[in-house]
């Protein structure tokens, strides 16, 4: 979910539009000059669609999370506005990391700034690995020092770039998994982080048994003996780092498992 925070002074010409608290926690202490939007929603959870996303979403949101409409408003559909009032910006950095979840919301955002059809230069930060760090999963488990190295990595997106990403949106909506595993075919240039994310969620399709990938996974480490909630998440993490769910995410998939009768809705976890 999404607001937006004047870090600097207000004539700074560039937004960077950042993947989270983490990352803007971090990011505060850089000293990288510009105005923030910190993107929160999770675009790839719960359902989506071509009109009206915002309400479908806010709906989804409350119904799963409790979170209510205005809060909603205030912090995402506000603030997701601003992006049609950008002539203040002579660029925009999108700082966005790998996986499933920032994959998909980089997609809409792009999607967005293509429709507004500025000419303002778009920049890419999007990293999958990190020197140093052979577990590195994100960006706001980086130092500021560290997070400021990445600054000069930025990649300018064409309009080719978003044109892709779009066409990528609107299959993501659909949901055809084989028009999407027709379209992993192709060439996707600077968006080749894209590629993995997308083919990541097709293994989120359910199986003949009605489990996807997720759920077998975290079944397998329950029918291994784990009954540790934390365990499970972090030994979930270390190997399917690609689809980026969070504790709350996970807690879900639990919950479909053990509706769908593949966890007894007796089991304790620890």
């Amino acid at each position: 979910m999404g607001f937006l925070i004047n870090l600097t002074c207000m004539n700074s010409k560039t937004l960077h539009v950042l993947n989270g608290d983490a990352t803007m926690n971090v990011f505060k202490e850089t000293e990288i000059s510009g105005d923030i939007l910190i993107w929160r929603e999770i675009l790839s959870e719960g359902p989506v669609t071509k009109n009206s996303l915002f309400q479908l979403r806010s709906k989804w949101i409350y119904e799963t999370f409790g979170e209510n409409y205005d809060s909603y408003k205030e912090k995402v559909i506000n603030e997701v506005n601003k992006l049609n009032s950008l002539t203040e910006y002579d660029q925009i950095i999108l700082w966005f990391e790998y996986d499933l979840v920032c994959q998909i919301n980089l997609i809409f955002v792009l999607a967005t700034l293509k429709n507004i059809n500025y000419e303002i230069p778009i920049y890419l930060i999007c990293p999958d690995k990190f020197d140093g760090l052979p577990n590195f999963r994100g960006l706001g488990e980086l130092s500021p020092t560290q997070l400021k190295k990445l600054l000069p990595t930025k990649i300018k997106l064409s309009l080719v770039d978003l044109d892709l990403a779009a066409k990528a949106w609107d299959l993501y909506i659909e949901n055809d998994s084989t028009r999407i595993t027709t379209f992993l075919k192709g060439d996707f240039g600077k968006l080749a982080l894209l590629k993995k994310a997308l083919a990541a969620h097709l293994m989120r399709s359910e199986k003949s048994n009605g489990l996807n990938h997720i759920h077998e996974v975290l079944l397998g480490f329950i029918n291994a003996g784990m009954t540790n909630k934390s365990e499970i998440y972090e030994k979930f993490w270390a190997q399917e780092s690609i689809f980026g769910l969070g504790d709350l995410q996970l807690d879900l998939a639990l919950n479909e498992i053990q509706k769908k009768g593949f966890i007894s809705k007796d089991f304790a976890f620890t």
